[in-house]
């Protein structure tokens, strides 16, 4: 067991622990009452596959196991299906409709990474590397969009673990990463994801450099819009802890390896350095900050743009350090204090 895989456990512990500790406190739902385990298991279930497949053995553990047999490809989609499913049924929450698209999500992408039926330039592949490497695809672009649409306009609403009526927290991020990282990193071997927690002092630097100047940037640039209106109201300690772990790994870490590991990656594969970085990681910035359009009702223009330039920082942080991660603890500072600061405009 090599030193990131050791990490990744310390990481699901920790993790699970401070879970624990804030359903005991804050939600009041009590260490192993039928509440507790009801929500708790899948919680559990998901959580490892989002932390270990950060890791190289987790990748070739998985890897391992579903190749070369094609039908393997989907036991593990059908795994993260089925886990839906019992607990589901077991809270009362079971929505049919929710199961057949949930299905369809998880099962149409893997189908178009595992068979070659319309895009005749891939192969089906009896090893993990269904693409070619640092050479992208039209395939590529398809399962982004696969994976991506389905989420943005709203399809998988209500995919949420239910610890008791009225108490719920999304599934949907945790499986949209798995599912993302199932995709293009398990059964496309996409080079330079950079999902790992392997920080150093350099990579924190760089994100603490890029949210100051976003800070200072978005800030003066919001209020002069009429967009935000300062108001802040300092949380207690147990909400600090929450809202901090909430949007690094419910709204960041999906983002930023959706809009970064996958969209700004593939770009830069796409245009293979005909383009100016500078325009590529642009480019990337600006469709981040127009997936951002339907937050407000009606769509603000302004959200748009504030968005597509923290998205700027976002990407460049990504483009300087290779990590996912850390380019969404970037964009979890910047939201943590959007939240606490200018509580009316969260999007």
């Amino acid at each position: 067991m090599d030193k990131e895989f050791k990490i990744a456990i310390f990481l699901v512990g920790f993790l699970l622990l401070i879970s624990a500790l804030l359903l005991e406190f804050l939600a009041e739902i009590h260490f192993l009452s039928i509440p507790f385990l009801l929500g708790f298991l899948p919680f559990s279930v998901y959580l490892i596959p989002y932390i270990l497949l950060s890791t190289e053995q987790g990748i070739l553990n998985l890897q391992k196991f579903i190749f070369p047999a094609s039908w393997k490809k989907f036991l593990f989609p059908l795994f993260l299906l089925s886990i839906y499913s019992i607990f589901s049924i077991a809270s009362s929450t079971f929505n049919p409709t929710l199961f057949i698209k949930l299905g369809l999500w998880l099962i149409l992408p893997t189908f178009l990474f595992t068979k070659n039926i319309i895009f005749s330039e891939l192969t089906s592949s009896s090893t993990p590397n269904v693409g070619s490497g640092d050479k992208c695809s039209l395939r590529d672009w398809v399962g982004v969009l696969l994976l991506w649409l389905p989420i943005e306009f709203g399809a998988l609403s209500g995919f949420d673990i239910t610890f008791k009526p009225g108490l719920t927290i999304p599934a949907l991020p945790f499986v949209a990463v798995i599912q993302g990282l199932y995709l293009f990193r398990i059964l496309r071997n996409l080079p330079q994801i950079g999902y790992d927690f392997l920080w150093n002092f350099k990579d924190l630097k760089i994100a603490f450099l890029a949210l100051f100047l976003l800070a200072f940037s978005l800030i003066p640039l919001g209020t002069q819009m009429g967009f935000i209106q300062f108001s802040f109201t300092p949380p207690s300690f147990g909400e600090t802890v929450k809202l901090i772990l909430g949007i690094y790994f419910l709204v960041a870490i999906p983002e930023e390896l959706l809009f970064r590991g996958l969209i700004q990656n593939l770009l830069f594969k796409s245009f293979n350095g005909k383009v100016p970085w500078f325009l590529v990681l642009s480019t990337a910035s600006i469709i981040f900050g127009f997936s951002h359009w339907n937050n407000f009702t009606p769509a603000d223009i302004r959200y748009v743009f504030l968005a597509s330039l923290a998205g700027l920082g976002y990407g460049f942080v990504y483009f300087k350090t290779g990590k996912t991660t850390i380019s969404a603890l970037v964009h979890c500072g910047v939201n943590f204090f959007w939240a606490i600061c200018f509580p009316g405009t969260q999007g």
